[in-house]
């Protein structure tokens, strides 16, 4: 009988490429791997078995490189419910500190799905941001590595293990990153979410309040209500369903979210307007930076511009052009359009749902104008040194 996969494996094969990387040479090198069992990488078999394949391949491949690193501690937390990882982190940061060691490096590995990935980035942001002890250790001593080991792997460093650990094997720098914050100009009550006749809690039981963050896209229309289709279905059979739900969705989502007007606002770096457009949307996509893709690999900011906006399609254009938003063939297309901007002041006139790397939140008209705009870096993280 084939083995299913195990952190055991995890912890094996990413510790044996961490320390022969010329990044951590010399180095006193302490990993924390945070493990949550209920990611598609253990609860799917087929998953389970090509990935436990894969990480002892890989050990092997490298077995007879040379070991860089001075010295190597490694530590598993293993995630048991909803928010976990945000107290696992948190003490974590809280051990760092209290050791104390400034020769030390310290790495997080995130072997899980998005929501955890989201969990543990929202806990560092946080906390780099109230505390300037921990934030010093945040941003100059704690690297994050983000594995593909869910059903969407968006914003993990790679979109699969094996560009993963090809990033891992080769020449590599320390980049702190921003995050996307977003956030009502004005406070919202309760009342007020309430009185729009949508219960937030039917979208996600959570009720997430604001402001809230993504690592990677945020984004509020037809995208969103995708996401939470997907999530919904998800929970009650695992597996990735997100290209099946974008087609269900399209035709489902006009009903209980009429399409209104969507006032867009774009400012730069100094806070100056630099454009402005007045439409019916059908999403509207804010990202930490270009280059980005979400939805399972929908390639929805191919280039350096960090915004993107599609006015309103119909259902036959939608299907019919969806395999442009998967591969970004959709730029000078006339579908979507594409931006840069370090803040955008969004205004509509509707309910309309928002999704921040994959959680979900309900808006209502109070909430607008919303403000969407990025962080100065903070978390730390790996990137090609080219």
């Amino acid at each position: 009988m084939k083995e299913l996969l195990k952190a055991e494996d995890i912890k094996a094969c990413i510790t044996a490429h961490i320390i022969r990387n010329p990044l951590w040479q010399d180095k006193d090198v302490n990993i924390f791997y945070i493990v949550n069992q209920m990611a598609g990488c253990f609860t799917k078999k087929s998953k389970s078995y090509h990935y436990k394949k894969f990480f002892n391949t890989s050990i092997n491949q490298i077995k007879d490189k040379k070991i860089l690193a001075n010295l190597v501690k490694e530590e598993v937390f293993m995630t048991e419910y909803s928010g976990h990882a945000h107290k696992i982190s948190l003490d974590i940061v809280e051990k760092i500190v209290e050791e104390n060691n400034p020769s030390s490096e310290y790495i997080i590995v995130i072997a899980g799905g998005d929501g955890t990935s989201l969990e543990v980035q929202t806990k560092l942001f946080l906390t780099a941001q109230t505390d300037s002890q921990k934030a010093q250790k945040i941003k100059n001593q704690i690297t994050i590595l983000r594995l593909p080991l869910g059903t969407g792997n968006d914003g993990t460093d790679g979109h699969s293990m094996e560009e993963t650990i090809q990033l891992l094997s080769g020449n590599l720098k320390f980049e702190n990153q921003p995050a996307v914050k977003v956030y009502p100009e004005n406070p919202v009550t309760k009342e007020q979410i309430l009185a729009s006749g949508k219960n937030p809690k039917k979208y996600n039981p959570d009720d997430p309040q604001y402001p809230w963050y993504s690592f990677n896209i945020a984004s509020i229309g037809l995208d969103a209500f995708v996401v939470y289709m997907t999530n919904a279905v998800k929970k009650k059979m695992p597996g990735n369903f997100y290209q099946f739900c974008v087609p269900i969705s399209a035709f489902v989502y006009d009903k209980p979210f009429p399409s209104g007007i969507a006032k867009m606002e774009f400012f730069d770096e100094n806070n100056n307007k630099i454009y402005e457009e007045s439409n019916p949307i059908t999403i509207f996509v804010f990202g930490a930076s270009g280059h980005r893709y979400y939805g399972g690999g929908h390639y929805i900011l191919p280039t350096q511009d960090n915004v993107c906006h599609a006015p309103k399609i119909t259902i036959p254009q939608l299907i019919k052009v969806n395999r442009q938003f998967i591969d970004g063939s959709f730029v000078g297309g006339g579908i979507a359009f594409l931006h840069t901007a370090k803040k955008v002041r969004f205004s509509y006139d509707q309910p309309i749902l928002l999704q921040c790397d994959g959680e979900v939140a309900m808006l209502c008209k109070d909430h607008f104008p919303l403000i969407f705009e990025i962080t100065e870096p903070c978390l730390r993280t790996i990137v090609k040194n080219v």
